[in-house]
């Protein structure tokens, strides 16, 4: 079973997949980017793939939202992974030779504490663990990367500090992506994206729609809609199955009243892994 991630071998989003298809086996395939991952899947050069959708300390990964709007999957499922970073650079370096650390965008805004207080000038790169590798082969005794252990092992590296994120409860929740619609019978979340008309109260509307079904609304995150400034689409994670008779009455009232909606999927709350 092919399952696509973004990033390089080490990677939180390979770790997530490994817990989520624990049962199965399973060939991870490192993408570069997001878009990458997305069209492994829809092309269906992969079975699947995994992509972080939520941080609890930095929120929504917008990237990822408008790719699940544009591209041709289905979210099969879910799983939140405790994210835990280090420092890490090459043998025989001390914190205080480093200058320079590299990460991605997300994890330097995690850590940036331990980076404002070491005085260290951030460089942001594509992946966790690929600025891991990177470091690995620049033989730079000043520079070094903001990933897991894991990556430490995987790259040759050693690790000069743990826990290195501002607040120790940061999770992160991830989407196993499919390009076939399925939805599970166990499913008790789904997830739906749907832009507003341009009048007064539409998303009190919006939210009527899920109120007077007593369906209640886990999350919510408004997106600007490229090309449309000041316009925005709403990413909607509910309880509650697309086959349930309520949740799907609630979808085909959105549909009426909203000019775009898709239904990302229906799926069962995942497990979170500490």
């Amino acid at each position: 079973m092919l399952v696509a991630f973004q990033g390089e071998k080490g990677a939180y989003s390979e770790s997530a997949a490994k817990h989520y298809f624990s049962s199965k086996n399973i060939e991870p395939v490192a993408c570069k980017t997001f878009y990458d991952v997305f069209k492994a899947v829809s092309g269906k050069k992969a079975d699947s793939a995994m992509v972080p959708v939520e941080n609890t300390l930095n929120g929504g990964i917008r990237e990822v939202f408008n790719l699940l709007d544009q591209m041709s999957v289905c979210a099969a499922g879910e799983i939140k992974l405790k994210i835990s970073h280090s420092l890490l650079a090459l043998p025989g370096t001390k914190l205080s030779d480093i200058r320079k650390v590299y990460s991605h965008p997300q994890a330097l805004l995690q850590c940036r504490k331990f980076i404002h207080d070491q005085r260290l000038t951030k460089i942001e790169f594509y992946d966790t663990a690929g600025a891991a590798k990177y470091v690995s082969e620049c033989k730079d005794p000043s520079i070094a990367a903001i990933a897991s252990e894991a990556a430490a092992d995987d790259y040759g590296l050693v690790v000069l500090r743990r826990h290195l994120e501002t607040d120790g409860n940061n999770f992160t929740r991830f989407l196993a992506l499919s390009n076939e619609y399925t939805v599970q019978k166990d499913a008790d979340k789904t997830t739906v994206v749907f832009s507003l008309r341009n009048q007064p109260g539409a998303l009190h509307k919006i939210l009527s729609v899920f109120a007077i079904r007593d369906i209640d609304l886990l999350s919510i995150d408004s997106i600007p809609i490229i090309g449309k400034p000041w316009e925005y689409k709403f990413f909607v994670d509910f309880q509650g199955s697309i086959l349930s008779e309520k949740q799907s009455n609630a979808i085909n009232h959105l549909r009426e009243i909203c000019p775009h909606v898709k239904v990302i999927g229906s799926y069962k709350s995942g497990r979170t892994i500490i």
